[in-house]
Order: C-alpha cells, then sequence, then structure tokens
C-alpha cells in the first residue's frame, strides 16, 4: 500500500494534515517548506527526503491519536526531540514522512521524593527535569548531556545518552525504571511496574525487561510519550 503523504500527492498531504488538526488543533500542524527544512535535519545532516509536515501532540491521548491516523493512513512515522541529535537517527530516509515533534509534551508530572522516582513528558528538556529537582534538593543519577539545556529526555533515552552522571551511574537508560510508549498502531503501553494496578513505577524489572526494547531504540520501536 502506498503511503498517502507521498510528496508527489499534494492533496493527500492536505487531507492528511486536516485529519491531524482536528487531533491536536490547527496552529500545531505545518506543512510549511521552510519549517518542514528545519525539522528535517540535526545539527550535522540533512535529510534527501524532507517531512511532508510536522505534527506537534500536546500529551500522550493526543500522540495517541497521531499515531492511529498515521497507522490508517499507511504513513510513516518519525520523533523529534529537541533536534540536537548528530547521528541523522531521524531525518527520513523516505519521502512522505510525518515527523512527529514532542516539544509540547515538556511537562515534569511527578516528583515523588519518599519512593524517589520522577515522571516526565519525554518532550522535557534534561535542563528543566535539572531544575525542578535542584528546588528539592534532588536529581536524577544521570542527569543530562551537554546539550542538555535543549535536548529532549525521550531523545536522550532514544539515544542512550552518556554524560553527566554516566561514569558512576551508567547511561541514560540505566536511570528509567519504567516508560509509556505508543506503539505505531496507537496502541499504549506502560511498561515495568507501571503496567500494574495500584503500583507505583519505581521498579523496573517486574516480569521481562519491557522497558529495555525501547531504550536505545532511536524511536523505531515506539514513541515515547512518559518516562
Amino acid at each position: 500500500m502506498r503511503a498517502i503523504t507521498k510528496t508527489d500527492d499534494p492533496e493527500a498531504t492536505a487531507a492528511f494534515a486536516n485529519s491531524l488538526k482536528q487531533i491536536v488543533g490547527a496552529d500545531h500542524v505545518t506543512t510549511d517548506p521552510d519549517r518542514v527544512a528545519f525539522f528535517s535535519q540535526d545539527v550535522y545532516s540533512r535529510a534527501d527526503y524532507p517531512a511532508s509536515l510536522i505534527v506537534a501532540p500536546d500529551n500522550a491521548q493526543e500522540l495517541v491519536g497521531v499515531m492511529l491516523a498515521a497507522a490508517e493512513n499507511d504513513t510513516p512515522v518519525i520523533a523529534r526531540g529537541g533536534g540536537m541529535s548528530y547521528t541523522g537517527g531521524y531525518l527520513p530516509a523516505a519521502p512522505g514522512a510525518v515527523m512527529i515533534d514532542t516539544q509540547r509534551m515538556n511537562r515534569v508530572l511527578t516528583i515523588d521524593e519518599n519512593n524517589m522516582f520522577v515522571t516526565v513528558e519525554t518532550g522535557c528538556t534534561w535542563a528543566a527535569l535539572f531544575e525542578a529537582l535542584s528546588q528539592k534538593g534532588l536529581r536524577t543519577p544521570f542527569w543530562g548531556p551537554l546539550s542538555g539545556l535543549s535536548s529532549t529526555i525521550g531523545g536522550g533515552l532514544s539515544q542512550n545518552n552518556a554524560f553527566f552522571g554516566a561514569g558512576a551511574y551508567g547511561p541514560a537508560s540505566e536511570s528509567v525504571t519504567s516508560l509509556r510508549v505508543v506503539l505505531a498502531d496507537g496502541t499504549l503501553i506502560d511498561t515495568g511496574s507501571a503496567s500494574t494496578r495500584n503500583a507505583l513505577p519505581f521498579f523496573r524489572h517486574y516480569g521481562p525487561d519491557m522497558t529495555g526494547l525501547f531504550l536505545g531504540d532511536n524511536g523505531a520501536l515506539g514513541v515515547k510519550a512518559e518516562a
């Protein structure tokens, strides 16, 4: 099945963009060539095939809607955080992709000082989390890469950042206990103890380590919504 958002089908692209606007709002979907070109590059390289459009969901439920719409339209999806990568990992490798800008999903959702875990949306920057925890005299074991003023936690987990704190506590993935991920078909899953009822997400190894599947995967296996 041919993706309807192929760049040689502008009417289909416009129709798909309109369907996404119903989910996230008209201001958060763009097909503007300059904006799309900007998002289709990282700090090192530029994609041969710019994305067809950019969509910015505000929360996990909007992300589910976007992924469902993309699946129904057989459209490839790429997740992008702060754009500070230099690996080419989120650059479109074929025409017709929709790129998810996660930077609106930028909240620190929970700081549990008693159980010593924090929950964030994956568009939150490392700097924002560090500042929020610093006010309580806390920090995560791994607390960010050099680009942490701009780079997102979701992007860091996708590429398994290693810098501040990594020497003593390992790379970013070693500080993660659970994830909320939206799969390609729109299924929302929680990993680790976060997947159980009446439980706190402080224990990663609750059954098979599903969390590890979505760390260092560059977003290939699902779009991370929360961590």
